[in-house]
Parts: C-alpha cells; structure tokens; sequence
C-alpha cells in the first residue's frame, strides 16, 4: 500500500485514493497537489475543509511512517495533544486545551473505535489495521456524550472489499514485535472477515540498582481480533460484528527516586527495598454495528460490551480491579436537498467498577471490596444549514443524565463502610457558523459547553470519600481558519481558543487521605497551527504548533487551605511543536521506493501538580527512518525513536519526603520486515 502511494508521485492526471476517506497525493497537469479529506468528526460524513471545529486527521500509512503504533504515540503527529504514562499504561493521562484528569478513573477525554467508547483503563492501546484516526479538539459533549470534556480520539479500522494480508516482524534495541493482519472475502461483494494479531515483547529499560539486574521492567502485549462484515455492494443494510481480546503482563509500574532518574536504576534491596510492582490486564471487546439507507436518511445503531479485568501489586498490595461496560447508541442521519443534513439519537450506558485492596501488613493489614455502579442517558442532535452555498450555521444540543452510586466496605485495621447514591444532569449547546471566503479558504467560529459528571471516587482512601463529587462544566469558544494555497500544494489551519472551566474535580487534602473534590475555576487559551507542504515532486514537510496558557483562575485547597491560583494547569505546557519532513530518494539503483522521514517534537516545561512543585523541563526528541518499499510487496523499514536519548519524566509525586517519578523510554533503534499479498 505504501509502495502505491509512494508511485502517486510518479503518474500525472491520475489520484491513487488509499482508502475513501485516507489523506492523498495527487498530480493534475504536473502539478502535485493535495486530495480532499472525508471524516465523520461529527457522526456523519463530511469534508474536513467544511467542518467547524479544530479536527485533525491522519491516515494509517500517515502513523505508520511516523512509527505511531500505539494511541499514547498520537502526541507525535496531532496538536496539542499531551499524553503521559503516569507509572503504567492503565493510568495515562490525555491533555488537550489544558482539560486534564487528576482522577485516573474518570478521563477529560474520550477514545473510540469504530464508534465504541473505550474504557480509561484502555485508552493506550495498540493501534492496528487502522484506516485513519480523527483528533476532535475542545468540548465534544453534544454528539459524543460524558468525558468528551477536552476532546475526541476517533479511530476507524479498515474495511476492504477484496483479500488482502500482511505479515510484519520487529527487531529492536528493546524487544520484538510481530503483527499480521488482512480480509478474506467470503462471499464476493457481500461477506467479508476483518483479522488482526499482535505479539510483542518490551525488554524494559530500567535497571535494579541493587542486584545489578538488568531490565525490569518487562512487557509482553498479546491481542488480536475480528470483524464480520455483511456489507453487500449497493444495498441498503450493512452490518459489522466485531470481537476482540487484549492482555498486557507487565512489570512497567517502577517509581525511580528522582536523584536516581538519570541513571535509570530502581533499588529493590538495600538501602531502598523498592518492591517489584507488576500489572496483569485481559480485555474483551464485542460490539455489533448496522445501517440501513433510506433514501435521504441512514438508520444506524452500535451496541457494544467491554469487559476489563486486571491484578496490580504495588508496593507489596494487591489492587484487583474490573470494569463491565454495556452501552447502546441509535442514530439517524439525514439531508435535504443539499441545504440542510443533521443527526439525531438517544444513547445508554451501564457500568460496574469494582475494586479489592489487600494490605498483607503484620498489625496494620486489611481488605476492602468497593462497588461503583453508573448509568448514563442522553438524548442528542445537530442540524447544519447552508443559508447559502458559502455560509452554513449549525446547531446542537445533548440532555445527559448521569446516576453513580457506590457500596464500600473495609475491615482489619481500618474498618468502616458505607453506601451512597447520586445523579447528575446537563444540557449541552453548540452553535457554529461557517464562511467560505473564496475556493479553497474557508473561516469558522464555534462556541460549545463541555460537561464531565460527578460521581464517587473509585479508589476509595477515607470515609469522607462517601461524598460525591459535582459535575465539572466548561465554556469553549473558538474560531477558526482552514486553506488550501499554492495551487493545493499547501494545506493551513488555524485555531484560537479561549475555555473557562468550573469547579474543576481536583483531589485536595493530605497525601494519603486525598478525596475529589469541586474546586475552582481555570482558564486554557491558545493558538494552534497545522500545516501541510508537498515542497516538491519528492518532498513533502508537516508541521504543528501550539502556543497557549492553561491556569488556575481561583483555586485554594479547602482542607489545606494550600493557595494555587494563578499555577499552571498540570500537563499543560505553554508550548507545542513537531516537524516532519518525507523525502522520496529519486534512484534507479534498485527496484524498489526508497523513503526517508525525520520528525523533530518539543514540548516545554510540564508540571504534574496543581501546586506546580514537580515538574520536567523542556523536552526535544528526534525520530528518524529509512523505508524501502519493493515492487513485490515487501517493505523494509530501519528506524530510530528519540535518537538524541533524552531521559525525561512522565509523572512525579512526593512521598516521606522523596520525590518519584516515571520516565519515558530512551533511545529505541530497530528494523521492520513486511510483506503484503
């Protein structure tokens, strides 16, 4: 597929589409120019240039040649878009505008796949046999429902008609992966079968200062799934069943003293005696999607089911945890003589999370069960209208209930117990107006209200914790400028944002007896960037930026009475930028594409508390390839990820007065082999 987009550079008068709705080269009367982009940001399919909103969107072959192979990899090629492993991957934390989650349970973000929403506990997870992943950015609330708060991953997997299969091998400095994936028609222009698998082993990069053990911290990812599809060409009713299953075993979850980060190295006997912490995660995933086409409106309805389960041993406790997600959305889409297109529909989730705490402590040990128990009912629409062929208004709404409810219960050295209900409600509005100036350039503004529901705090620390906390709300207002220039050789977009959110769910108190409570306000505003260059017949450039500031407006501990106002929001740096450049080496040495990548990210200083004590300075990673692309099918593929070998921080907290901390991975250099039939 590559080699094929590859050649698109090559052929005058043609388009090489990699998909229907896949970014695309493309050369008319000699010139290379840029194809248009479809996505579905808004639950129906529209051309990006014609969305109001800050939505970005990279095809699969896009992530693949910016070695993006997991969703916490994103950050490479989106704007804006912070991701940190805070100690595992079931823990990270997502950052768009300034919208974070201090709670690990309860995301300011949502991911989905092929219209499924994710679980927080899977929110980085493998990215394969993907067609395109959109980047919705600010509140999403009206068409995607609770903990769009900040923002949407939307990720879509490939759909082929015809057989197809690739098989694919990794070597690296730090472990080895294996990959295959394809359809096999079963019944021609009618059935067909989705497959996947992954298999790799992450050799760790942190030693044990202590016994001299090298890599500790070792990771092994198992997953794989299906998707049957009867999806005959031309009728009106499709539909998709799809399974999947993903474990993830691994001993990640290492805090380094901070004086030790540097070295990477993890003490487990003297004088530290750090435990070896471990985590132990099964996935399942079914979902059945279907449509059917009437002739001005689509009818389509996604049930789905994920079951997560997972066995955490940190600092000597066990913390088995498991969530059972049901959830049901029925939309129709619909249009009217070009004038007016909209979606309406209802939505429902059920879910139960519960959580064990074991403490095997001589005098102080106890066990605890807690159940956290949700349901979720929205009902949703939005209608645009072209007032004219250049002006177009849109119009939304979305009314959520939310009820939470939590049954604890402890015994041994700390015993209690207690039981408590809550429910939440909200309307959340968008309006928008759109403007194309002239072909080509096209100006938007946006204003919209994010809603993340209250509820109970999941890992239950004190009594106090029987007390929900409240709903957190938000107002966005944004504008907004996309343009293609240069005979379509360039592609611009602009956005200026501006969000004041309210009683931001923030944990206060004594580390240790921490509960969630409403408190404050804060403040994100900012300007990003987005631009697309194809330089040349062989060269091509990509580049993001993000400047902005994201601060607590009023914000004063109520039980330490700590003042934070006026701190940064934590994972909210100021800046943002990535660069990357493709070059396509013209030769006719061998029979093959040979194409070069670099990409250049920076983000500055990062703090990772509200009271901005902890923190990691600016951070500049370089990244780097070389493919060779055969006309057999085979791809060979070297590469290096953050080449300069820059140790950096993903999460620190204080403790007994020590500071630890996470960090992100070193200097990675490998191959790929792939072959596709």
């Amino acid at each position: 597929m590559i080699r094929r987009v590859l050649l698109s550079a090559f052929s005058a008068h043609c388009i090489i589409s990699v998909s229907e709705t896949s970014v695309v080269w493309a050369q008319e009367n000699g010139t290379v120019q840029l194809d248009s982009i479809v996505v579905t940001a808004n639950k129906r399919e529209q051309d990006l240039a014609a969305v109001n909103g800050g939505v970005s969107v990279k095809s699969g072959e896009e992530l693949s040649a910016a070695g993006v192979t997991k969703v916490d990899e994103l950050g490479k090629v989106f704007p804006g878009l912070v991701i940190r492993n805070r100690g595992n991957r079931v823990y990270s934390n997502f950052t768009v505008r300034g919208q974070y989650s201090p709670d690990f349970y309860n995301a300011s973000i949502q991911v989905y796949v092929d219209g499924v929403p994710q679980d927080v506990s899977v929110f980085s997870q493998e990215l394969i046999d993907v067609e395109r992943v959109e980047f919705l950015r600010g509140p999403q609330g009206t068409l995607y429902g609770r903990n769009a708060y900040g923002g949407v991953i939307n990720i879509i997997t490939k759909r082929a008609r015809e057989n197809r299969m690739s098989v694919a091998a990794t070597a690296t400095t730090q472990g080895l992966v294996g990959e295959l994936q394809g359809t096999a028609t079963l019944i021609p222009n009618s059935w067909f079968l989705d497959f996947y698998g992954r298999v790799s082993k992450d050799d760790g990069q942190i030693d044990d200062g202590s016994t001299g053990e090298d890599n500790i911290d070792e990771t092994r990812i198992h997953t794989g799934g299906i998707k049957l599809r009867y999806a005959p060409e031309g009728g009106p009713f499709d539909a998709t069943f799809a399974a999947s299953y993903d474990r993830v075993k691994t001993a990640e979850e290492l805090y380094l003293l901070d004086q030790f980060v540097g070295q990477q190295k993890y003490f487990t006997g003297a004088p530290f005696f750090q435990p070896e912490n471990s985590l132990d995660r099964t996935t399942e995933n079914f979902s059945l999607n279907w449509n059917y086409k009437f002739e001005n409106m689509t009818l389509s309805s996604t049930t789905a089911y994920q079951d997560v389960n997972y066995d955490r041993d940190l600092f000597g406790f066990q913390f088995p945890e498991s969530k059972e997600t049901f959830s049901q959305e029925l939309k129709i889409n619909f249009s009217h003589q070009d004038r007016l297109n909209g979606v309406l529909g209802v939505y429902f989730q059920d879910d139960e999370f519960t959580r064990d705490s074991i403490v095997n402590i001589p005098m102080f040990g106890s066990v605890s069960k807690g159940i956290v128990e949700g349901q979720s009912f929205a009902v949703f629409g939005e209608l645009t209208y072209y007032i004219t062929p250049e002006i177009d208004i849109t119009a939304g709404a979305r009314y959520a209930y939310d009820k939470a409810e939590i049954d604890f219960n402890s015994t041994g050295f700390s015993t209690f117990g207690f039981q408590n209900s809550e429910s939440f409600d909200s309307v959340q509005p968008k309006v928008s107006i759109g403007y194309k100036i002239f072909e080509g350039t096209r100006i938007y503004g946006l204003y919209s209200q994010g809603y993340k529901p209250g509820g109970f705090n999941h890992a239950v620390a004190t009594p106090a914790d029987i007390d929900p906390y409240k709903e957190e709300t938000s107002e966005n207002y944004e504008v907004g400028l996309r343009s293609s220039l240069f005979d379509n050789k360039l592609q611009l977009s602009v956005s200026a944002y501006y969000i004041n959110s309210k009683d931001k769910q923030i944990y206060v108190g004594p580390v240790g007896a921490a509960v969630i409570r409403n408190v404050g306000e804060a403040t994100s505003k900012g300007i990003e960037v987005e631009g697309t260059l194809q330089a040349t017949e062989h060269l091509s450039f990509s580049g993001l930026l993000t400047v902005g500031k994201s601060e607590f407006d009023d914000y004063v501990d109520p039980i330490t009475s700590v003042n934070n106002t006026g701190n940064r929001v934590p994972y909210s740096p100021d800046a943002t930028a990535n660069i990357s450049a493709t070059y396509l080496v013209p030769q006719n040495y061998i029979n093959a594409d040979v194409r070069l990548y670099a990409g250049l990210q920076y983000t500055s200083e990062v703090f990772f508390d509200e009271g901005n004590t902890l923190k990691e300075d600016d951070v500049t990673l370089l990244d780097a390839s070389l493919a060779l692309s055969f006309n057999s099918g085979t791809e060979v593929k070297f590469f290096g990820t953050n080449l300069t070998d820059e140790i950096y921080r993903t999460y620190s907290y204080v403790q007994t007065g020590n500071v630890f901390s996470s960090v992100a991975d070193g200097r990675v250099l490998g191959v790929t082999v792939k072959q596709e039939f």
